[in-house]
């Protein structure tokens, strides 16, 4: 009914009425981000249970604010199936200016049906569905036209299988009753994209998306956030991404040292004399500006802790250890359960005798782990290795705790 490649209006249209009644869709994008501030979409790949298995040319259309498909897509009545949706739902949340609603994403689900802490699609599929994908097209320039065959067929492969993974998944996962767990990594997904565009939406909050921000004090921190909101605008200005104008690293170490000149900035490693020439004044004229306020209009750092100590890292390899025997029983690997770090902070909440309200404590993780790292903070349990089993043993313990904290 419909060509492998969309490219006309005529065709979209017809295409966007004709999957206007489904109740479910795989979709998938090819896009460029590394020439433009805007991600550019080239691809969007769509398939249903019927049968139908396209790919949009949005390189060749262009997006209108009237786009038949997108519009579709923001209907929460049709469940969008991604495989690892992040940048997916990112790019079309550009053009939408909303984040999709109703998404399901396979990679995250496939932790939770024992394949691995976020499997690629293409093992996913060989685990599910017992096809091999080929590899060639994954650097390919998705802007170039025309497409070749190759490259049309890698795109389309991306969402033919995907239905058919999702209902597997879901399948297992009704059966290990982890369904709505992986639908709450789902939402943290979404939620976590919707608070980064809400910073990007702010000016005077772009500076905390700047790697090594919380190396600044006060002032630095001021001085940086000039810098990333007159960055943002010259990367919007000049259509480039924003790392063409000045890298993260230069922006710091220019708020850290507050140059008075221009002549400053040339020692720093990393500028270039265009950069000096395009942006040396400008520069030196936004730290000028916020040296001249006052200091109670400069942000703070946000509060860190002291590195922790030997009990405090002895405690987290403890944690460590009891995740570990957790994603044994479970059949869920570690990295899925818990972070380093995160363990790491909630050795130090117990060790400076805090209330333990932290994320590992909340949702299926606190139903799956937590209540076993409590168990082990407050004495009630050890770990073992079990050489016969080669893998940790959780176990009660009669032992009576300590009440010392050292």
């Amino acid at each position: 009914m419909f060509s492998r490649l969309i490219d006309t209006r005529d065709e979209l249209t017809r295409l966007a009425d004709h999957l206007s009644n489904r109740d479910i869709l795989a979709i998938d994008t090819e896009f460029i981000r590394e020439r433009s501030y805007w991600p550019r979409l080239e691809l969007l790949q769509v398939a249903d249970r019927e049968g139908t298995v396209v790919a949009i040319d949005y390189g060749r259309l262009g997006i209108r604010e009237d786009d038949p498909f997108l519009a579709l897509l923001a209907s929460p009545q049709i469940k969008k199936v991604f495989h690892a949706a992040e940048q997916d739902l990112d790019i079309l949340a550009t053009y939408l200016d909303r984040i999709l609603p109703n998404v399901f994403d396979t990679q995250l689900a496939a932790g939770f049906a024992g394949l691995g802490a976020r499997p690629g699609y293409g093992p996913t599929v060989e685990a599910l569905v017992g096809i091999r994908l080929p590899k060639g097209e994954s650097l390919t320039d998705w802007s170039l036209r025309p497409l070749t065959e190759n490259q049309l067929t890698y795109a389309l492969d991306d969402v033919r299988h995907l239905l058919t993974v999702h209902d597997r998944l879901v399948a297992t996962l009704e059966r290990n009753g982890r369904l709505p767990w992986a639908q709450q990594e789902v939402d943290k997904l979404v939620a976590a994209i919707h608070q980064q565009r809400e910073l990007r939406r702010n000016p005077d909050t772009l500076y905390l998306r700047v790697r090594g921000r919380n190396t600044l004090d006060a002032q630095g921190l001021a001085i940086l956030q000039a810098l990333a909101r007159w960055r943002e605008e010259e990367a919007i200005r000049r259509d480039r991404p924003r790392g063409s104008i000045l890298k993260d690293e230069l922006l710091v170490e220019v708020a850290r040292r507050a140059p008075k000149g221009v002549g400053q900035l040339e020692r720093l490693r990393g500028f270039t004399p265009r950069d000096l020439d395009r942006h040396g004044e400008t520069l030196i004229g936004l730290v000028r500006e916020v040296l001249a306020r006052g200091r109670h209009t400069y942000p703070q750092p946000e509060s860190s802790s002291p590195p922790p100590d030997d009990a405090t890292l002895a405690l987290t390899e403890l944690l460590q250890a009891i995740t570990h025997a957790v994603a044994t029983e479970s059949g869920m690997p570690a990295g899925l359960l818990a972070t380093h770090g995160e363990l790491q902070r909630l050795a130090d909440l117990r060790r400076r005798g805090e209330p333990l309200i932290h994320p590992l404590m909340e949702g299926w993780r606190g139903e799956l782990l937590g209540s076993r790292l409590v168990d082990m903070l407050e004495g009630r349990s050890a770990v073992r290795w079990d050489p016969a089993a080669g893998c940790m043993r959780i176990e009660t313990t009669n032992l009576k705790p300590s009440s010392a904290q050292g």
